[in-house]
C-alpha cells in the first residue's frame, strides 16, 4: 500500500487503525467484523527479541499501539507494533530487570507505566518513557497476575503464590503493607479489575476455583462460580469490555464462561485436540463485541470460539471456529486487539506470534486454511534425556548467549510434559524423572557415569516446579 502522508503508514492495519470515517462511525467495525467472520485461518508473523519462553504479553490501552512483553530471560520488552510489523526497529528494552521468569504484565490507563511481575517476588512499576524504575513492590512468594484499577492509575491487585490477592496504592511507600482482599492456603494464579465496577475483582485460585470479590468486604468472595464444581484448579479469568461476563480457564478442562451473577457456566467451549494441562495459560475475549473466546493449548495451536448468541446454562461448544496453526510448542498467552483485530500469542518458544486477518509484510499464511506444514513430532522421553545428558545440565536460566533461535531442549522438555499427560502419567508422584529412569534411558545410548546423570536429573525436577506450579 502506498504510503498516507499525514500519518506515516504503510501497511492496511495502520490504515485502519487510524481511519475516521465521517458521518459513518461504525463502518470500520462492521468492515472489520465481517472480514474475521468470513476467514477460516488468518495471516500470521513472528516477532523475535525473547532469548527464552515468552509468559506475558500486554497490548497498550486506546488502540493498542504498543506491546508489552516478558518471559524467562527476566526482560521486559516493548515492542512499537506498526514498526515491530515492518521489521524497522528492534523492542525497547526497559532497564528493571527481574532476577527470575517473569509471569504477568500490565500498562497502566495513560499508557505511560508498566508492571512487571514474577517469580522473583516482586512487581516493578517501570517509566515507559524514560524506560526507568519508578518503584518496587516485594511479595513473599510469586507473583502470577496483575490488574490496574480501570479508575484509579495508582492502585494495582497481584495476585501470589502465597495465596493472596493484594490491593497496592503506588503512592503509598512500597515498605507499606497492602490491602489484603482475599488470603487462602493455596496460590492464587489471577485477578482482574470489573472494567465498569471496579470495587469488583474476580479471581482464579489454584484449588478454590473462581471467585468474585467485593473491595468493600474483603476476606470472603461475593460468589463462587462452578456450581457443585465450585473446587477446581482454576489458572485465568477475565472480564468482558462491560464487566457482564467472565470468561475463566481450568486445568485439564475446556474453557467456561459465566454470567457475572450467575454461579452456573453459560458455556464450555471445547474441540477435538484442545487440551490444557501441562503450563499456566491465560485466555481472552475477542471480537468488536467480545462474541468470540480465545485460548491456547497444550497441542501447539491457538483456539477460537463463538460465542452463542442465545444463552442456554450449561451447554457445551463443540467445535472451534477458528483453528490458529503455527506455533512449535505449547501456546500459553493470547492477547486481542480490538482496534486493528490484531491476536498476539506466545508460550514455550521464544517467538511472539501474530494473527491478522490482514496481509503484513513478511507475513505467512491465508485466510483459508492453506498453509505450510510447520509443525513437528513430540520428542521422545529418550531424545529429552539425551539432549540433558549431552548438555551435561538440565534446563537454565542463563541467557548470557542472548540467542533467539530455538531451543531443542526447552521445546523437549515441554513435550515430556505433554507425553506424560497423553500416557496417563500422574503429575503429582511422577513430576520429576528419577536418577534411575535417566540411567537406564542414557545406558540405551552412550556411556556416562551416575554423577552426571544425578545432576541432570535435578535439575529436570527443579525446572519442572518451577513451571508446572
Amino acid at each position: 500500500m502506498k504510503e498516507l502522508k499525514g500519518c506515516g503508514m504503510r501497511s492496511c492495519l495502520g490504515f485502519l487503525s487510524q481511519r475516521r470515517l465521517r458521518g459513518q462511525p461504525l463502518m470500520k467495525e462492521d468492515f472489520q467484523r465481517r472480514r474475521l467472520a468470513g476467514c477460516t485461518s488468518l495471516f500470521k508473523k513472528d516477532l523475535l527479541g525473547h532469548f527464552g519462553c515468552v509468559n506475558a504479553i500486554e497490548f497498550s490501552n486506546n488502540g493498542g499501539d504498543w506491546l508489552v512483553s516478558g518471559g524467562d530471560d527476566r526482560r521486559v520488552l516493548l515492542w512499537h507494533m506498526e514498526k515491530a510489523i515492518h521489521g524497522r526497529t528492534k523492542p525497547v528494552k526497559l532497564k528493571g530487570e527481574h532476577l527470575s521468569n517473569i509471569f504477568c504484565l500490565a500498562f497502566d490507563s495513560t499508557n505511560t507505566k508498566v508492571f512487571s511481575g514474577g517469580n522473583d517476588e516482586q512487581v516493578i512499576l517501570h517509566d515507559v518513557e524514560r524506560g526507568e524504575t519508578l518503584n518496587v513492590f516485594l511479595h513473599i512468594d510469586a507473583v502470577y497476575s496483575l490488574s490496574v484499577s480501570p479508575v484509579n492509575d495508582n492502585v494495582f491487585a497481584s495476585s501470589s503464590d502465597d495465596g493472596r490477592v493484594l490491593i497496592w496504592d503506588t503512592r503509598e511507600p512500597p515498605t507499606g503493607e497492602p490491602f489484603c482482599l482475599a488470603s487462602y492456603p493455596s496460590a492464587f494464579h489471577s485477578v482482574m479489575f470489573n472494567p465498569v465496577e471496579p470495587r469488583l475483582l474476580a479471581t482464579a485460585n489454584s484449588k478454590e476455583g473462581v471467585g468474585l470479590w467485593d473491595i468493600r468486604k474483603p476476606r470472603s468472595s461475593l460468589l463462587r462460580y462452578g456450581g457443585n464444581m465450585s473446587l477446581q484448579s482454576a489458572m485465568s479469568v477475565r472480564f468482558n469490555s462491560t464487566g457482564t461476563q467472565l470468561l475463566a480457564l481450568r486445568r485439564r478442562l475446556p474453557p467456561v464462561l459465566y454470567e457475572l451473577h450467575s454461579r452456573l457456566p453459560s458455556y464450555q467451549f471445547d474441540n477435538q485436540g484442545y487440551f490444557n494441562s501441562c503450563t499456566m495459560k491465560s485466555c481472552c475475549f475477542a471480537g468488536d463485541k467480545d462474541q468470540y473466546i480465545l485460548s491456547g493449548s497444550d497441542d501447539f495451536n491457538l483456539y477460537m470460539w463463538k460465542i452463542p448468541k442465545d444463552p442456554a446454562a450449561g451447554r457445551v461448544v463443540n467445535g472451534a471456529f477458528m483453528i490458529l496453526k503455527g506455533h512449535r510448542s505449547i501456546v500459553n498467552q493470547v492477547r486481542f486487539n480490538p482496534h486493528t483485530y490484531m491476536i498476539c500469542s506466545s508460550g514455550v518458544e521464544k517467538v511472539i506470534k501474530l494473527w491478522s486477518p490482514y496481509q503484513q509484510p513478511d507475513s505467512l499464511g491465508d485466510l483459508e486454511g492453506r498453509v505450510e506444514d510447520r509443525s513437528r513430532s513430540l520428542y521422545t522421553h529418550e531424545e529429552y534425556i539425551s539432549l540433558v545428558l549431552n548438555s551435561g545440565s538440565g534446563l537454565s536460566h542463563d541467557y548470557v548467549s542472548q540467542s533467539i533461535q530455538e531451543d531443542p531442549r526447552m521445546m523437549a522438555f515441554f513435550d515430556s510434559l505433554v507425553r506424560r499427560e497423553i500416557e496417563g502419567w500422574s503429575s503429582d508422584s511422577d513430576s520429576y524423572l528419577s536418577d534411575g529412569a535417566i540411567l537406564q534411558l542414557h545406558a540405551r545410548g552412550r556411556r556416562s557415569t551416575r554423577p552426571a546423570a544425578t545432576a541432570a536429573a535435578a535439575s529436570v525436577a527443579n525446572t519442572e516446579k518451577c513451571y508446572k506450579n
